[in-house]
């Protein structure tokens, strides 16, 4: 990542969030100094003003040691604000109740943020299982994992090509998603009306999931159901999007089309 040169305010803020935005995408031990200097392009003072500065506002945390950078807790409780109030998160949160009640299971919501499918909220079954977003916050490309999936097939086909030909390079990380595969998946999707990992992509974890739907506006999240694969049959699955259905045939009528957040799918996470 190249972070252009900054000649003012705005571009100062370009290189801020460029570089939240590497620590976010690094390796989970965090970022080093060099590391970010590398892969922003930005020279070792500049880097470093601005890294401090973050550390400061409690957008980075620093090991003691000084040598490593990982998002602060303050951009959590951003993203819990953005995520609740009057929006889509609450909203759906008594329907991942009755579900999580209803089945056992871990119920989820994921929400589109441009190319990314992001988990917004969380309610974790009997069995704590491993997901491909992790906890809430946690995020993947369109079209990895059922979550996901489910948003991505429903968009009309040329912006979804768009999407798919963006994400490839990210997708490429899971080896099960080969571009054969991943296409043949969201006809399937298309066809049935839901998403369903069997245990592809994590071993031993599967999904279920469909799509939330604005008028005129197409899908902007997801609902789904996670569990141990090898409780998965046909009879199962009938069972699981049946109660999805159900729970998003209540929720539908309740999304406002007249409200920005979620008539620009590509940013129903934020307040833009």
């Amino acid at each position: 990542m190249t972070i252009p040169r900054a000649k003012s305010g705005a571009q100062l803020l370009d290189r801020a969030v460029a570089l939240l935005d590497l620590v976010a995408d690094g390796s989970s031990e965090g970022e080093t100094l060099k590391s970010l200097c590398e892969r922003s392009n930005l020279n070792k003072p500049t880097c470093h003003r601005i890294l401090n500065a973050l550390v400061e506002h409690g957008l980075l945390n620093r090991d003691p040691e000084g040598r490593r950078y990982r998002l602060g807790t303050k951009l959590m409780v951003f993203g819990a604000k953005a995520a609740n109030g009057p929006g889509l998160r609450s909203q759906c949160q008594p329907a991942l109740e009755r579900m999580r009640r209803t089945t056992g299971e871990t119920a989820m919501l994921m929400a589109r943020d441009g190319d990314d499918s992001v988990c917004i909220d969380r309610y974790d079954g009997d069995c704590l299982l491993q997901t491909l977003t992790g906890s809430i916050g946690g995020s993947v490309p369109l079209g990895v994992g059922p979550g996901s999936l489910a948003m991505l097939a429903f968009l009309p086909q040329e912006q979804c090509e768009e999407i798919v030909a963006r994400n490839r390079p990210r997708i490429a990380a899971y080896p099960a998603l080969s571009d054969g595969r991943l296409w043949q998946l969201i006809e399937q999707t298309r066809v049935q009306g839901y998403a369903l990992d069997s245990g592809e992509l994590l071993p031993g974890v599967a999904g279920i999931s469909m799509p939330l739907h604005v008028v005129e506006t197409g899908p902007i999240a997801s609902l789904s159901l996670t569990f141990l694969s090898a409780r998965l049959n046909p009879e199962l699955i009938e069972r699981y999007v049946a109660l999805l259905r159900e729970e998003i045939a209540l929720i539908e009528p309740y999304l406002n089309p007249l409200d920005r957040r979620l008539t620009s799918p590509e940013r129903v996470l934020g307040q833009h």
